[in-house]
């Protein structure tokens, strides 16, 4: 290792320290900074951090949007520039405060870290979400024949999923005791080991999606546990059984572990997806699909704001307008305009459109 690599090296975990404690951030949040400046140094060949200057931020800036990627697109979208920017930049101004890189990273050069105002604008307003419809969720559960636990536990994990909108990594750290069955509450809390987004307590209900059975599910697989003798420090999902004399996973039976990560309850709803004959659909996309739900029924800002904390929400806007119609399709667009000029045509006046609708065009309107 060189001298500038050990330096940078030092500096970055420096800042990493800097985001897990005295800003909170989660480990896989630090992970995408860790990204962002991996990207930083390729592009720059691992050259010292203090050698900063506006030629080559702007430089990394152009680099980014011809870099050649695996994806259909062959490039990195402008939601991923955004992101790579927005890290590097926030790595960058750290930097620039702390007394060995003050007189070397200057602020005002740090500030060329960014898209133009346009190419912003339509990253902010981000990329059109695959997400399931509820007549696909719902092929999805009641697809799964429940043969063992292993598929009691998947259909159940699916089930609440699809009423909660949890996050996946809350979801596989789950205690028993997180779940207050009389109540129907579940108690996000990262005291107890829960993984929530920058750690933040969170008390969840199930939506209501006019659909009884999967909240029925999960806690028949809860009472199926407590039967079982499962305490309040196991998990609600466990891990699938594992033979410790080899490297095999039973096929029909749950252990008492926790899962290491998400990767392999994302697995889950992959093949449960194929065996329903539907696409793969991500855990984090039906909690989109809760909101498009909620977005289409008459909600009073209360409700709103309501729902908007059960998904752990702070700000109500993150809610209906990234999960809810933030993403919307040119095809939904023109279904509304369409709907105007046809009612229109039959009656002459009025507006047919419900409130969600409305905020939809208002919000197409102040993007133009």
């Amino acid at each position: 290792m060189t001298k500038t690599t050990y330096k940078n090296e030092q500096i970055k975990r420096e800042f990493f320290e800097h985001l897990r404690g005295a800003e909170g951030f989660a480990p896989a949040s630090v992970s995408k900074f860790a990204e962002a400046i991996s990207q930083w140094q390729t592009f720059t060949d691992n050259e010292d951090f203090g050698s900063f200057n506006k030629t080559t931020a702007i430089s990394f800036r152009d680099w980014l949007k011809t870099r050649e990627t695996k994806t259909e697109a062959g490039k990195l979208t402008l939601v991923s520039q955004y992101n790579y920017l927005r890290r590097i930049k926030r790595f960058f101004t750290w930097l620039a405060a702390q007394p060995e890189y003050r007189n070397k990273v200057l602020k005002n050069e740090v500030e060329f870290l960014r898209l133009s105002k346009g190419d912003a604008r339509i990253a902010r307003a981000g990329t059109t979400r695959a997400m399931p419809s509820f007549d696909d969720a719902r092929k999805i559960i009641e697809s799964i024949e429940v043969k063992n636990e292993i598929d009691r536990r998947d259909r159940a994990m699916i089930s609440f999923a699809l009423t909660t909108g949890c996050r996946i990594f809350a979801i596989v750290s789950l205690r028993m005791k997180n779940f207050d069955k009389e109540k129907r509450l579940i108690h996000q809390n990262p005291g107890d080991g829960v993984h929530t987004k920058n750690s933040k307590t969170i008390l969840t209900t199930f939506f209501p999606i006019g659909w009884d059975d999967p909240e029925r599910y999960f806690v028949e697989w809860y009472e199926y546990l407590e039967r079982k003798g499962f305490g309040p420090n196991d998990p609600i999902f466990p891990a699938t059984l594992h033979d410790a004399g080899s490297v095999r996973y039973s096929k029909d039976d749950v252990g008492k572990a926790f899962w290491t990560g998400t990767d392999a309850a994302r697995k889950i709803f992959e093949k449960r997806c194929h065996d329903a004959g539907v696409r793969y659909f991500h855990p984090h996309s039906f909690r989109h699909l809760i909101v498009s739900m909620m977005s289409k029924t008459r909600l009073t800002e209360e409700e709103k704001r309501a729902i908007s904390l059960n998904l752990g929400h702070e700000n109500v806007g993150t809610t209906f307008g990234s999960y809810g119609y933030g993403g919307m399709s040119e095809e939904d667009a023109v279904r509304i305009v369409q709907k105007l000029k046809d009612y229109q045509a039959n009656e002459g006046s009025g507006c047919p459109l419900t409130d969600t609708e409305r905020s939809v065009l208002e919000r197409l309107l102040a993007r133009r």
